[in-house]
């Protein structure tokens, strides 16, 4: 889970998580609980885990237009 949304929302998370038992994969409410740090927010036994990955969309914004203007 990343970006705005995927990286602060606990409940948008949950949300997704709890409609993907099917393949296995299973929350840890207690680890979703995290704000602005990578952490694992799949409980034991998910088959598949689940991470919490921060990003700063605005630097790669930055770095990209530096890129494209040839800087």
């Amino acid at each position: 889970m990343t970006g705005g949304i995927g990286e602060n929302s606990k409940e948008v998370r949950e949300r997704i998580i709890n409609r993907l038992g099917a393949l296995g994969i299973k929350l840890d409410p207690k680890a979703n609980q995290v704000r602005g740090e990578v952490k694992v927010i799949s409980a034991k036994g998910s088959k598949i885990p689940v991470v919490v990955i921060p990003t700063n969309e605005e630097l790669m914004i930055a770095r990209d237009t530096v890129k494209v203007l040839g800087k």
